[in-house]
């Protein structure tokens, strides 16, 4: 049975303008079942007074360790867009995340051969089997097997998946940013697999933003990471069952749930 819990609204650390909803939904990990109505519970809230425009933003890693890729990818494809009803404008923003990202290379015929081997020991055996690959297959053949048949709707999605979202002071990223380089100069392969250097900068914090990302769990792991200059929404939906929203209006958070 999934369960959905809505948090009591905090302080944010960085304000957003008033009229505008922002939400952001941690890895899923083709957890389909609590994506679903994780969805629904967000476009529910959507109907709140005075709520013009939303954003929602997927941070990343949608696929592979999970019973349900092919339907959590499907999901995401519709964002909460197709849950809403036309209610208010929503725009909804997939971010690429390094799971994501070898998927990605495969239907674009730019995956090596390393990358494949690296991508089968780091848990492609069930996004492959969503899509009727032999993981016996060849290199070639798994690749195919793939791009044949992967809906357009999810490739297209897939296809438009970027590494970065900011707004205002806030910015999206699958794993975080490297506070070593320039704001503006932080490489896909940064976004998508910093770890410590991120996480617990030892020469503090540079910039005048916030991060939401999510990518590498921590303790307790079922409840998301608040830092001064991060918020970390990966709980570990594949092993903990629960999958973490956070929603940012004005100068308020909120975290919601979808637990089973």
């Amino acid at each position: 049975m999934i369960t959905i819990r809505h948090g009591d609204w905090l302080a944010a650390p960085k304000p957003a303008a008033a009229d505008h909803l922002i939400c952001a939904i941690g890895d899923v990990h083709g957890r389909a079942d609590l994506l679903e109505p994780l969805l629904e519970a967000l476009a529910a809230d959507v109907a709140g007074p005075g709520v013009e425009r939303v954003t929602n933003i997927f941070l990343g890693d949608l696929i592979d360790r999970g019973p349900a890729v092919k339907d959590a990818l499907g999901l995401a494809a519709g964002g909460l867009a197709m849950f809403t009803a036309g209610r208010v404008p929503v725009e909804d923003v997939l971010l690429l995340g390094n799971h994501d990202a070898w998927l990605k290379a495969a239907l674009d015929e730019t995956l090596h051969m390393d990358e494949l081997l690296t991508w089968q020991h780091n848990g492609a055996v069930e996004t492959w089997h969503d899509f009727a690959v032999a993981a016996t297959d060849r290199p070639d053949r798994i690749v195919d097997t793939l791009r044949r048949n992967m809906p357009e709707i999810v490739s297209e999605a897939i296809g438009r998946m970027v590494p970065v979202h900011r707004i205002d002071d806030w910015v999206f990223v699958h794993a975080g940013l490297d506070p070593r380089r320039p704001l503006d100069d932080q490489p896909e392969e940064v976004v998508t697999w910093i770890r410590d250097a991120f996480l617990e900068p030892k020469d503090g914090w540079p910039f005048d933003v916030v991060v939401v990302h999510g990518h590498t769990p921590e303790a307790p792991y079922e409840e998301p990471t608040v830092r001064r200059h991060r918020i970390n929404l990966d709980t570990g939906a594949v092993f903990t069952g629960v999958l973490t929203a956070v929603q940012i209006r004005n100068d308020q958070m909120r975290f919601v749930q979808a637990r089973g």
